[in-house]
């Protein structure tokens, strides 16, 4: 049976996958089996996405998002923050640290859809908040050398999608959130920090003058939250969800690990490479040397397509969709509602390529259907 869910979040189910147990429904997280389970999750996320030993690993409220406003409430500083901002979540990011902490020297450097930030202006005695990857503008930063070993400042780094979907240099990364949701094509609900010896540091010998909510504490009277890392949530979670979690991480490891994801994402990018190069309906928007490989963000190279306004392209693009969902060819391809209208697909591991193929195989007929209710020149 086909899966032709292309959303970026949350994204397909993996292959296979059926609903977790339900032992440990009604059981308390707080119990040996529920414990026990939240730390085989911890402990295998550590090791498919090789971090480091000496890394701290948690589970957060709230998704991804929750993970980084627990990150910003922590870290951020008045002593100079520069924020990569040129995509929907990173200019929230800049938002809450300008205008809800209030934090003072605070620099942007922006870029437009779909273009990244230039990193060359970063002042690494700074902290630096950035987007690894973004789903809504299909961009990525591979590289990360640009990020100094001996800089003064600590790195924050929403890898909401990145994580599980392209190679982590966690020697570049100290403070880091993502969720379950994307990569692993999880529930969602909860989020995953990552702290690094220096943002550990940070944690001890920074204290905000600012009031932290409860589910973003992390120091219980000035001291680390041991528990907090060691798989004791601040609230409580659903074991539902961390089940289901475990279960895919199980199917990863079983396939080899982040090797093997990485390999069916770049599977999956190849497919929509071939293919754009095969027609003339549908270009990439992304540039290729910052496109992510996991999100494809398409345009139309009809001319009477562009000289259409902004919502007038957004109703064409739903008209799609729509004709898609009534065919079930695909669902869920729309770029996100913040960014210029486009096409985006979810090119993620628990893609199926053969699903990819049939759904590129049927966009020529969809836009083809609804460009003859267009009068265009």
């Amino acid at each position: 049976m086909r899966n032709l869910c292309f959303c970026s979040g949350p994204c397909a189910k993996r292959p296979g996958w059926k609903a977790p147990e339900t032992k440990l429904l009604g059981r308390s997280h707080r119990s040996t089996d529920g414990l026990n389970l939240i730390k085989e999750t911890v402990k295998l996320q550590r090791e498919i996405l090789q971090i480091p030993d000496d890394y701290l690993i948690a589970i957060t409220p709230a998704s991804s998002t929750g993970a980084m406003e627990m990150l910003l409430w922590n870290f951020i500083r008045d002593n100079g923050t520069d924020i990569l901002n040129c995509c929907v979540f990173s200019n929230h990011w800049a938002r809450d640290i300008i205008h809800e902490i209030k934090a003072k020297n605070v620099n942007l450097v922006s870029a437009e859809f779909p273009y990244q930030s230039d990193t060359k202006s970063i002042n690494h005695s700074h902290d630096v908040v950035f987007c690894i990857s973004s789903t809504t503008s299909g961009t990525a930063y591979y590289d990360l050398n640009w990020i100094s070993d001996n800089r003064q400042g600590i790195t924050i780094c929403d890898a909401s999608s990145g994580a599980f979907v392209m190679t982590m240099n966690w020697s570049k990364l100290d403070a880091t959130a993502f969720s379950w949701q994307k990569g692993l094509g999880g529930e969602a609900g909860f989020g995953v920090i990552v702290l690094s010896p220096r943002a550990v540091n940070r944690l001890l010998t920074y204290q905000p003058q600012r009031g932290i909510p409860r589910v973003f504490r992390m120091l219980n009277d000035d001291k680390l939250n041991q528990a907090f890392f060691e798989g004791s949530t601040i609230n409580t979670p659903s074991m539902l969800c961390i089940q289901e979690c475990y279960d895919n991480l199980k199917w990863a490891k079983n396939g080899g690990g982040l090797t093997y994801l990485i390999r069916r994402v770049e599977e999956n990018y190849q497919a929509v490479y071939r293919w754009i190069s095969q027609q003339d309906m549908f270009r990439f928007l992304v540039p290729d040397e910052f496109r992510a490989h996991h999100i494809a963000c398409l345009d139309l190279t009809d001319d009477g397509y562009q000289a259409l306004s902004s919502p007038q392209k957004r109703e064409f693009l739903r008209k799609i969709l729509e004709k898609s969902e009534q065919k079930q060819y695909g669902y869920d391809f729309l770029g996100h509602a913040l960014e210029k209208p486009h096409i985006r697909i979810w090119c993620g591991p628990t893609i199926e390529l053969s699903d990819l193929n049939f759904f590129l195989s049927k966009l020529p007929e969809l836009y083809a259907e609804v460009r003859a209710e267009y009068d265009f020149c």
